[in-house]
């Protein structure tokens, strides 16, 4: 693993060479995106009103050496540390943020993998969306003192292209997360850690996952909405550029917003009543003056569409499951989910 050194700023100024890629009509099949005047932009989360509580950030830390003792090694029944995949997004930031706060002056180490597909420092066949995270995530993990490995990846997926040379381009874009998460998991075998994953809890209610599930042995954000951990990245002192970046879908070379037709100040409020109230299309749409037909798209396509790639089926016979390692948080986040106009 490469020592994060003090040395030039990697940082540029990303303006996308070229247009970005249109959207596919296959990627309209995955996610209901919104046409013109279905979505009330003002129906949303003020970021100032979000409060998150320094006891849910301490029992997150908590979790964190938790899962640590908790789930065995590979090799060794005693872990030596973290490995996160770092894509110089939000998530990731802030989940490497919080593993380094959360194992300062122990003997675990924290290290993160940036995979590219180019050598470091160049933009090869990378999108204009790809190379952004790319480079976000040098910067961030030196500024933030996080140890990293870069790997070019580009060889493997030439090699997956060629393995389906069939395959159309939206079919290929799972390529990538697939290859980062099994490399992920081969990082923490070989440096007797786990990896921590990064999945928020927007992304997880959505399916917004290409591996069968949310990568990672531990998920220190599947419950918070993507609105929540920009608020927890402010406390844990991520980076500002990494917090106001826009937020991009890299395999498919275009930003959340293209997809969603609006941001998670505007998703969350939606699926915090779909999904955890339990609020039916209409209703929602009374409250908060969507379009009723695209939250119906929503709830059908996503929330229940995908439930199977969520929670896989399982043939269970005599015993059931257990979740041994979990963080002790609750607070009243309904206060700024219900009350939009406050």
């Amino acid at each position: 693993m490469s020592r994060v050194e003090e040395s030039g700023n990697y940082r540029q100024d990303f303006i996308p060479q070229g247009e970005l890629f249109s959207i596919s009509p296959e990627v309209k099949v995955w996610f209901p995106v919104p046409e013109l005047g279905q979505v009330n932009n003002e129906a949303r989360i003020r970021p100032e009103r979000i409060r998150i509580p320094e006891l849910a950030i301490d029992s997150l830390k908590g979790y964190v050496g938790k899962a640590l003792r908790e789930i065995s090694g590979y090799s060794k029944p005693e872990l030596d540390g973290v490995v996160i995949g770092l894509s110089g997004g939000i998530d990731s930031t802030t989940t490497a943020a919080l593993c380094k706060e959360a194992l300062s002056g122990t003997r675990h180490f924290v290290r993160g993998l940036i995979m590219g597909r180019a050598p470091e420092g160049q933009k090869g066949s990378m999108n204009a969306v790809e190379y952004q995270d790319v480079m976000f995530a040098i910067q961030s993990a030196m500024e933030m003192g996080v140890d990293y490995e870069y790997v070019d990846i580009s060889p493997l997926v030439d090699a997956v292209h060629q393995v389906f040379p069939k395959s159309q381009p939206w079919e290929l874009s799972g390529i990538l997360p697939r290859l980062r998460a099994s490399l992920l998991y081969q990082a923490a075998d070989n440096n007797n850690a786990i990896c921590a994953g990064t999945t928020n809890g927007t992304e997880f209610i959505l399916a917004a996952f290409s591996v069968g599930g949310p990568a990672g042995h531990f998920q220190p954000f599947i419950d918070f909405y993507k609105s929540e951990v920009y608020k927890i990245a402010e406390m844990l002192k991520v980076p500002d550029y990494i917090i106001n970046r826009r937020p991009g879908i890299s395999e498919l070379g275009i930003y959340d917003e293209q997809l969603y037709g609006a941001s998670c100040y505007v998703l969350d409020p939606i699926l915090r009543r779909m999904n955890w109230q339990k609020k039916s299309p209409e209703r929602v749409a009374k409250e908060l003056g969507h379009d009723v037909e695209w939250l119906r798209k929503i709830k059908e396509l996503r929330i229940e569409g995908e439930r199977g790639r969520k929670y896989p089926p399982a043939f269970v016979v005599g015993r059931g499951y257990k979740i041994k390692v979990k963080p002790d948080v609750k607070f009243d986040r309904d206060r700024y989910f219900n009350n939009l106009s406050e």
